[in-house]
């Protein structure tokens, strides 16, 4: 897997804060700039911003002050331009439940303008990567937590992105698949992808990650 030269660009946080409302200070001036080609582990004790942190990185959430850059503009004022080039893997399930994990790639595909005749191919292959073979044809909603795991990583990728933003993505994963997907994030990294994740698996952080940004200081 390889990212583009043009597409290898920083995405940059300068000085976010985000309070729910009536809430804590999850985030306090967080200035942080993750590089193209590496991998950030998200580290930190529960409740210490680590998913906030992601789905502000997303534009999911709009911080409470202060930007998030990604070639040159701020990810909150196009949300839509900047994820076309972005892969998410949520902690919750997210996936529709009325299609398939065939159709939800093949949707997801379309929708950033990837589909194409070598599509279904190229689908097939990153579930090969994830250990996905049994069930790729049946609708989401009746798979099992380590079966969506698999899809929502699969998912992630099949748009061709640049930026892959993940919330614990070895969670309910088996062994043999845990290791499917830390060679397949370490040879986007090495495509020159850029990948922040968080995990509570301190391994497999240790051997995927270039640095670790620790949110609980």
């Amino acid at each position: 897997m390889t990212v583009a030269p043009d597409r290898q660009r920083p995405l940059v946080v300068e000085g976010v804060t985000k309070r729910y409302l009536f809430g804590p200070i999850v985030l306090r001036d967080l200035s942080h700039a993750f590089a193209p080609g590496t991998a950030t582990a998200l580290v930190g004790p529960n409740g210490s911003g680590k998913s906030t942190l992601l789905r502000v990185l997303s534009a999911l959430s709009a911080p409470t002050t202060g930007t998030v850059r990604y070639a040159e503009g701020d990810v909150h004022d196009r949300p839509h331009a900047f994820l076309s080039s972005v892969g998410v893997v949520h902690d919750r399930p997210d996936l529709p439940g009325y299609l398939t994990g065939v159709e939800t790639l093949e949707w997801i595909a379309r929708e950033r303008g990837t589909w194409d005749a070598d599509a279904p191919a190229r689908h097939a292959a990153l579930f090969d990567a994830v250990r996905f073979d049994e069930r790729r044809d049946a609708l989401t909603r009746t798979y099992s937590a380590g079966m969506t795991r698999k899809t929502q990583v699969a998912a992630a990728l099949c748009g061709a992105p640049a930026v892959l933003l993940l919330d614990e993505p070895f969670r309910a994963l088996d062994t043999e698949a845990t290791e499917a997907v830390v060679d397949l994030l370490a040879a986007f990294r090495d495509g020159g992808g850029l990948v922040v994740l968080s995990s509570h698996r301190a391994d497999l952080l240790d051997r995927l990650c270039d640095e670790r940004l620790d949110l609980g200081r």
